[in-house]
């Protein structure tokens, strides 16, 4: 067996300081110096960072049933698909997948084109009345978003509790980055500032969709049935034993959905518009292929697949900014990975980020190209582009997402031209999510008809 590097760190401290300083230059010089293998350690906490893709598809896909998620999402998700293992998640993966069939997504088409077409016309509004045409599209993106996955998940209105929602969530990503880091984790019934701000923030999310489940359920006894994914998943039964979800099955499975749906689609959107503002023939080739293909007509979900531009400028701004940065895997038992030893309770730090830059994989890893995705990259780099994860835990809402982030777009270039602010510095924020620092603004103009 090959002995693993391990990167010499402060005493109590690890390397701690260095990753909280600068995680991503941090985690970068580990990657390139280091094999694709090495451990490092927070505060008492070893981990090992693994960047070859070989080595994660072999964790996330071959050898899935070893590796179970060591994070503490669990603590506003519950046992939601997101952080189930074994038998439990597989029985919650034949329940909730029918929800996500391509059928079932196109049926939501037409409600998330109403919706964006009312964004269409706020933006057009704003833009006469502000005169300059800088615009907060952060903040608007997320309202959005947020509009269409509650009407696909909820089934119901819930825009107007959009900014108590919104500030819940940002609170929660901010919170569990940090108690993740902490060298001594206090325990959350212990009633610090921070735990009391976190618990309130998990009632107001608790609140909402409990009112909404129980809303459903008395519709559902008086015979009316809908067709949002929380009534979906009321109905639906096991292929194999029969059962149905628990209320509190329930509740974490749309807790799951809402930070997976609303919070990364809501992240990805605005990098899409800032690297496309910043890249004039980007955006000329993406206004010649919408207008050569749709021109002024409502797109269908169909047509998504009919843009192949437009799919590689999502693809090349995933691998960039993948919505969900890095997670942690613990090694059930004793394994290898490519001749080195794994010791059961290992911790494993896996990073589509770090791949998706990866200097050894990529050309010019750092820059915004989406020409480079022709057929031949897309087959070299299956295993090395996982922005959705890998394997059998690949995110299951993956398509209503995509589906959902092109849909926007389109609509958006058929009316719009976008242009940096120049006093703009956009900084990525690496929290459970990648967003961004400060909230979006760019300089909008209406396109000639």
């Amino acid at each position: 067996m090959k002995s693993i590097p391990e990167i010499n760190g402060l005493p109590f401290l690890g390397n701690f300081l260095e990753y909280r300083r600068n995680k991503i230059s941090f985690l970068s010089s580990l990657r390139d110096t280091n094999d694709d293998q090495v451990w490092f350690r927070l505060g008492s906490h070893p981990l090992l960072l693994i960047t070859n893709p070989e080595d994660i598809h072999w964790v996330e896909a071959k050898n899935a049933k070893n590796y179970v998620k060591a994070t503490n999402l669990r603590e506003l998700v519950g046992d939601g698909i997101l952080m189930s293992e074994g038998e439990k998640w597989r029985k919650q993966r034949r329940l909730i997948q029918p929800t996500f069939h391509q059928g079932t997504i196109l049926k939501m088409v037409d409600a998330m084109n109403r919706r964006i077409a009312g964004f269409i016309d706020e933006l057009n509004h704003e833009i006469v009345l502000k005169g300059d045409g800088v615009i907060d599209l952060g903040f608007k993106l997320k309202k959005l978003v947020f509009e269409i996955v509650g009407e696909a998940v909820f089934g119901s209105e819930v825009g107007s509790q959009f900014d108590r929602l919104r500030e819940s969530m940002e609170y929660i990503n901010v919170f569990l980055t940090q108690r993740f880091h902490q060298l001594v984790t206090v325990p959350l019934y212990f009633p610090t500032p921070s735990n009391l701000k976190f618990q309130k923030a998990k009632r107001i999310i608790d609140q909402t969709i409990f009112d909404v489940i129980l809303k459903k359920r008395a519709e559902l006894d008086a015979g009316k049935e809908n067709e949002d994914i929380i009534t979906k998943m009321m109905i639906a039964r096991d292929p194999e034993t029969g059962e149905s979800m628990s209320l509190h099955q329930l509740r974490d499975e749309v807790a799951s959905m809402m930070l997976a749906g609303f919070e990364t689609t809501g992240l990805l959107l605005p990098w899409i518009l800032y690297l496309v503002s910043n890249n004039s023939e980007v955006q000329k080739d993406l206004h010649s292929e919408i207008d050569q293909v749709l021109g002024r007509r409502v797109p269908n979900g169909g047509d998504t697949f009919q843009l192949p531009f437009l799919n590689n400028v999502v693809d090349e701004t995933l691998r960039l900014y993948p919505p969900v940065w890095a997670w942690t895997k613990r090694a059930i038992h004793s394994d290898e990975l490519r001749g080195s030893s794994i010791k059961a309770g290992s911790i494993l730090f896996i990073s589509p980020y770090l791949v998706h830059r990866h200097p050894k994989i990529w050309e010019s890893p750092n820059d915004f190209k989406p020409s480079r995705w022709t057929s031949e990259l897309r087959e070299r780099t299956k295993l090395s582009f996982f922005p959705f994860g890998m394997g059998p835990r690949t995110c299951v809402g993956k398509h209503l997402a995509l589906m959902e982030v092109k849909l926007i777009l389109i609509q958006f270039f058929q009316s719009f031209s976008v242009a940096p602010c120049g006093d703009l510095e956009v900084k990525p924020d690496f929290q459970v999510t990648l967003g961004m620092k400060e909230s979006l603004r760019l300089k909008i103009s209406r396109r000639r008809s």
